[in-house]
């Protein structure tokens, strides 16, 4: 295929659909497709349109030679420097000569797991790319990838429901089902090495005939399985009948007929407990070495539920209880803008202090185009994990509403629903959401179940923000929404409830009066004296008692 600048409208839609998916699962500042063809550097495509400007650089002195590019490698002088400065990237991943995927996430450091992500996804667009076949079958390879991308994230769901209380079947027949979609497979199975023996047996088959091949067991070291598991290896074999490894008497026996195989051990502490194995993919094709990454990822998540249920440890317990921590405070931290957006006449501070490692609270400000803003401040019923993954899932949600629509009526009846429908009845959450509009300063809001962000005006008073219905997740509401015009002097406090609820040793709340008195106290100062004296002050009422519930504070000053 002919590569170029200009790409065909039916190709741009699918990669620009792909890279929109690939930046939200990691809630990436933006992902960008870029050209570096006639010895120029040009941004062909990007999630984010709103985030960059059209871009090029002179790259006749450029010399690629690696398939990745870590930032922290690259001069400030070079080319590729310069291009990760001017656009905040962290990371670029080489597709072919002429196309490579640049990162810009929160300013985090790319995690492991990011890295191969985003290494795959270069090799399928570089896949994409080369082949006129895949040109034709985009659509189809693209709503595959974007599968593939949304499965890997249920992978936290998995390592969640570790300790749900399910049974070790139900769970692992899930993880099963889950890997023989992703992997587009006609078979998969999973199978364990029994204690204190030299044999496999099946523990769970999907697939044609699977009921003729449970029953079998198998000795280590005899075909494929057994090979894997002997010596702790993967094996993709494209034809499973010209490997000398293979024992057909498994289709002899059930009648199934093996074409392309790929086995990967199940290893947990450096021992091989199983092995997991898919069979003959759908499309024909042979299994890739981006199939085993994925496949080797689900053995991991097994043989680690498979090692929890076996053993229940309280050590065992502890360390996956901390990796989830780690894991969930990540995504969290990730959520929270690690900077803010500038705002003509807006002089903005903002700050979340959890009671947990991890919390429930979210805000944002999220640039709209055409000179508006989203602001967003959010507490989520409960604390730790199961909150932080409902905020999780209500920021990438809501981010996709507004991408469609700035109908603020719209946005929130459809989150309210969206998460009425992926959470449990315990799980709410309050919410308030505004758009401001810079040209004439107004600020259209609606308020479900939320604290009411306090408004002090120019003639000195403070008005409740107010306006809007019940917290979303909870039942179908018919929302309302206002509008307030903002002027030059006036004061916008957000907050959540751990703010005006710090409780001291005495049982008294901090108050919502004593927010408002230090308010006015401070009209005059910066956003950020607000901000101070209002924490200096709740941790002075509280003293040496912990806070109780997350801490959220948005202080917006008009200029």
């Amino acid at each position: 295929m002919k590569t170029s600048h200009t790409i065909p409208d039916n190709l741009k839609t699918n990669l620009k659909n792909s890279l929109d998916f690939y930046r939200n699962i990691f809630n990436y500042k933006n992902i960008l497709l870029v050209s570096n063809e006639g010895n120029k550097f040009s941004v062909l495509l990007q999630a984010n349109e709103n985030y960059y400007s059209k871009f090029h650089l002179d790259a006749k002195k450029l010399i690629i030679k690696d398939n990745v590019y870590h930032r922290e490698n690259q001069s400030k002088k070079s080319l590729i420097g310069i291009l990760c400065d001017h656009f905040e990237v962290q990371m670029l991943f080489k597709v072919n000569d002429t196309f490579f995927i640049a990162v810009a996430s929160q300013g985090e450091k790319l995690q492991e797991q990011e890295i191969k992500l985003g290494i795959f996804f270069a090799q399928y667009l570089n896949n994409l790319l080369k082949s006129e076949k895949l040109l034709i079958d985009l659509e189809s390879n693209s709503k595959r990838l974007q599968q593939m991308i949304s499965e890997i994230s249920t992978l936290h769901e998995i390592t969640r429901a570790l300790d749900s209380g399910k049974n070790l079947d139900v769970l692992l027949y899930y993880i099963m089902e889950k890997c023989k979609l992703i992997m587009n497979a006609e078979a998969t199975s999973l199978m364990l090495v029994i204690p204190d023996s030299n044999e496999l047996e099946f523990k769970i088959v999907l697939g044609p005939k699977s009921e003729e091949v449970k029953p079998f067991r198998l000795p280590l070291g005899k075909g494929i399985s057994g090979w894997v598991a002997k010596t702790g290896k993967p094996v993709l074999i494209p034809d499973a009948y010209s490997d000398d490894r293979f024992d057909p008497s498994f289709d002899k026996r059930s009648g199934f007929v093996t074409h392309s195989m790929l086995c990967v051990p199940m290893i947990y502490k450096n021992k091989t407990i199983g092995v997991m194995t898919v069979i003959n993919r759908l499309d024909q094709f042979s299994f890739t070495e981006n199939d085993q990454v994925l496949l080797t990822i689900f053995a991991s998540q097994a043989a680690l539920a498979i090692e929890n249920a076996k053993l229940l440890l309280d050590v065992i317990e502890k360390e996956r209880l901390q990796k989830e921590l780690q894991v969930a405070a990540e995504i969290q931290n990730l959520l929270i803008p690690q900077k803010l957006p500038k705002i003509k006449n807006m002089d903005i501070s903002a700050t979340y202090l959890p009671c947990l490692e991890i919390s429930g609270d979210f805000y944002n400000i999220i640039p709209l185009g055409n000179k508006r803003f989203a602001f967003v401040v959010a507490d989520v019923s409960g604390k730790g994990i199961p909150a932080a993954m409902v905020v999780s899932n209500m920021q990438a949600t809501l981010r996709a509403y507004l991408e469609q629509s700035e109908d603020l009526l719209s946005i929130v009846s459809k989150l309210n629903l969206c998460t009425i429908n992926q959470t449990t009845d315990d799980r709410y959450i309050t919410f308030f959401i505004g758009i401001y509009d810079e040209k004439d300063m107004t600020l259209e809001y609606i308020n479900a179940g939320h604290n009411p962000p306090l408004h002090y005006t120019k003639s000195k008073k403070i008005e409740k923000l107010k306006t809007g219905g019940i917290f979303i997740g909870f039942l179908p509401f018919e929302y309302n929404s206002d509008r307030i015009q903002l002027e030059s002097g006036d004061i916008l406090v957000f907050y959540t409830d751990g703010l005006v609820e710090a409780m001291n040793a005495k049982e008294e709340e901090f108050s919502e009066d004593n927010v408002i008195n230090i308010i006015k106290k401070k009209s005059n100062s910066s956003s950020r004296i607000i901000q101070k004296n209002l924490i200096d002050e709740v941790k002075k009422h509280i003293g040496d008692k912990k806070l109780e519930d997350d801490f959220t504070l948005v202080v917006v000053k008009i200029k």
